[in-house]
């Protein structure tokens, strides 16, 4: 990234610290994060990830909004044809959101859900390489990521959970009824 983007990035350390991925890292770590990151930007209606999709970068959206879904038949029992997605949630800037943390963990990682930008997005990526070399470099930024990484998956299993006890709940008064 050219060194003009590069410091309108770090003009936005701001943003980047209400980001919960950068929880308890001082500027000094963010900024040699945001070196390596890398600026993207996508027009509304473009995809960012497609669920199933190899990847191997996790991104954080500075500007835009995204419509986050998953797909609600189980591959193997739906043709391409009859292919069916339930949009989950929407996220915005305000929201600030990063996704794409399992690619960071997994080898052979294949995205979970679809993101399609709803409006124009500007967003970092920060590929799972480039950031393990950070982390040789400085195991102590390594552990904080990782430490929120796995805090916004614990945070997201939560509600998985409750959303699967809601579904089991309602399926059951279904058939009881």
């Amino acid at each position: 990234m050219s060194k003009s983007k590069k410091n309108g990035l770090i003009d936005q350390i701001d943003h980047f610290k209400k980001v919960s991925l950068f929880h308890e890292l001082n500027v000094q770590q963010i900024k040699t994060l945001i070196d390596i990151m890398q600026m993207e930007r996508f027009e509304a209606g473009s995809f960012i990830m497609r669920e199933k999709e190899s990847g191997s970068k996790l991104y954080i959206l500075l500007k835009g909004e995204v419509e986050i879904s998953k797909s609600l038949i189980l591959p193997q029992w739906v043709q391409a044809s009859q292919k069916s997605e339930k949009a989950l949630i929407r996220l915005s800037h305000k929201h600030y959101p990063f996704f794409g943390e399992m690619s960071m963990f997994d080898d052979n990682a294949k995205r979970e859900a679809s993101i399609k930008a709803t409006a124009p997005c500007e967003m970092v990526s920060l590929d799972k390489g480039d950031l393990y070399k950070i982390l040789q470099k400085n195991p102590e930024t390594g552990r904080i990521i990782y430490k929120n990484i796995a805090g916004e998956l614990v945070k997201r299993l939560r509600k998985a959970n409750q959303d699967i006890l809601k579904l089991t709940t309602a399926f059951t008064l279904a058939l009881e009824g």
